[in-house]
């Protein structure tokens, strides 16, 4: 993903790097119908912007499985449980890394 320029040289903290000067593309966001989480992470944490096309369908992929998962869930341990973060990005973030990939544990 290509940065933002800076063209003046006039950047206060030069030691972040900018953010990524495209949102990302429909091509790499979603591979096979499903988001590519890891690249949205990174993306994301680099102060990137999606469309509001691509926030809306992953809204509706969410609505859709919260929806059609009953209210009861029988899980075996071991299982990370996380509350409500309040729509705080950088604590799901923290979230994700004392609990470990989501591919490879399991999240309620």
């Amino acid at each position: 993903m290509d940065l933002l320029q800076d063209p003046k040289g006039d950047r206060q903290v030069d030691t972040i790097p900018t953010p990524p000067h495209r949102p990302l593309s429909e091509e790499l966001l979603f591979i096979d119908e499903k988001p590519n989480w890891k690249l949205l992470k990174e993306h994301l944490f680099k102060e990137g912007r999606i469309t509001k096309s691509q926030l809306m369908k992953l809204v509706d992929m969410c609505n859709y499985h919260l929806k059609n998962e009953g209210n009861v869930i029988y899980v075996d341990d071991p299982l990370t449980v996380v509350g409500d973060i309040h729509g705080q990005y950088y604590d799901l973030i923290k979230v994700l890394e004392m609990g470990g990939d989501p591919e490879q544990g399991k999240y309620v």
